[in-house]
């Protein structure tokens, strides 16, 4: 089972479920939050890796095409060292994020991978256009629609 969150950080540093948020991020311009990506209970990003979550969902939506067209897809977060790679094999992905001297590794279905990944996506970019509408992130969301 694929379970995906996303959470703004607030000015205070703590961080609320975006499908919760009812007020803007502190700063439009640098949008900090987390994505939460578990794989069969094992969470795989978490809070503790909070960056510029509005890039990285964008970098993520880019990986789904990636995967979809070549089985392999790879980014690193916004503003740190940590890299994030998926893997397809048949009817499965693996899903590895590296930080510092840290792997952590899941493997899944990848249709159900992808399903998680677009609803949260799409999730956080609906609410991210309501809270900034000048940035629709149409390509992105397109990224997700495929």
């Amino acid at each position: 089972m694929v379970e995906i969150e996303t959470f703004l950080r607030g000015a205070d540093g703590g961080f609320v479920r975006v499908d919760a948020c009812d007020i803007p991020p502190p700063d439009l311009d640098y949008i900090e939050g987390a994505i939460r990506l578990s794989v069969d209970g094992l969470e795989i990003i978490g809070t503790e890796e909070w960056d510029y979550v509005d890039q990285l969902w964008c970098y993520i939506a880019a990986m789904v095409t990636s995967v979809q067209s070549s089985g392999y897809a790879e980014t690193y977060f916004p503003d740190q060292p940590i890299k994030l790679s998926l893997r397809a094999a048949g009817s499965r992905v693996l899903v590895t994020v590296v930080t510092g001297q840290e792997t952590r590794t899941a493997s899944t279905s990848l249709l159900d991978f992808l399903e998680a990944v677009k609803e949260a996506g799409m999730i956080f970019f609906r609410t991210m256009s309501e809270f900034v509408p000048a940035n629709t992130y149409v390509e992105a969301q397109q990224d997700l629609s495929v």
